[in-house]
This record gives C-alpha cells, structure tokens and sequence, in this order.
C-alpha cells in the first residue's frame, strides 16, 4: 500500500493532466480505504466551509479517510482560515486531504493554500502547459526518464510531426 502524505495540492493550467492525477489518486484511496473512505467535494459543493466540515467530521470508516477537494482556484486567500484552523489539528496518521485547483488567467490556487499544506506537511505539484520553445527539452527530459534516447534535433522533428499540443 502506498504511503500517503497528509495533504496534497495539485495545480496549474494543465488540466488534463490535473484530472489524471486526480482520478488516481481517487482510484489509490479506494483501493486503501474503499469508496466509503472517500469523500469528494467539487463544484459549487467545493467550499472552504464544506472542506473544513469534511475535515472535522467524525465518521464509523475504517483505515485512513481521504477528501478530494476539487475547484479551489476560485478560493480567495482569506477563505482558506477555516481550512488551515482544521488542517493544523488533523491526524496525518488517518487522513489525507488533496486539493485540485484548474487555474486560468484570474483563478489561482490561494497562497494562503500553498501555505497551510506546507504547514501540514502535504505536497504541492504544479502540472504547467509546456509551450513554444520549451518543448523540446521538456521531451528530451520525458524521454530520459522513460530510458528512451532523444536528442533536441529529435524532438523538434516529433514535435514537427504530431504538433505542438
């Protein structure tokens, strides 16, 4: 079983890379905790208020709990205080709360968010769009981690032929 940290932040403007990460670390927490070990706030259920109830609540699960809040790029740094409060007396033995944030030009993840997980001892992924001429590093680096030689000339051809997306 993995071992899981007690809190995790994932943002950035890759949003389809947000929900990979989000849907395996859905499918990790049921499979440690089952889905009633799971809970998942998002959308207009994705508040501060509604994060820290989830947080504090007691509840008859098994194992360690998870909760998936999934929208807190619209959070402002002064909603996350009912958050942080909770997230300071939680027990990183038995609970695990991940943060997703799809940030766009105006909607970013609240520093004040950065802060309280740092502070709780979680971790924090930015998932960026690799544009323009970082690209072909960008896969010169992937392709060293899958073991698979690339060089610049390489990758520009790659990119070349499938496209910059």
């Amino acid at each position: 079983m993995p071992a899981f940290k007690p809190a995790y932040l994932i943002h950035g403007d890759d949003h389809g890379r947000i929900a990979e990460r989000r849907a395996r670390l859905r499918a990790m927490a049921e499979a440690a905790s089952g889905s009633s070990g799971v809970e998942v706030l998002e959308g207009d259920a994705c508040t501060p208020d509604a994060v820290a109830a989830a947080l504090s609540a007691m509840t008859f699960a098994l194992g360690r709990r998870f909760v998936i809040a999934d929208g807190v790029a619209r959070w402002k740094d002064g909603d996350v205080e009912p958050v942080a409060a909770t997230m300071a007396g939680m027990d990183p033995e038995s609970l695990t709360v991940a943060f997703f944030a799809r940030e766009e030009s105006r909607y970013k993840a609240p520093a004040a968010l950065h802060e309280a997980v740092k502070a709780a001892g979680g971790q924090i992924a930015a998932e960026m769009t690799v544009r323009g001429r970082g690209l072909p590093r960008w896969l010169v680096e992937r392709g060293r981690e899958l073991e698979v030689e690339l060089d610049n000339p390489g990758a520009r051809a790659l990119i070349a032929q499938v496209g910059d997306r």
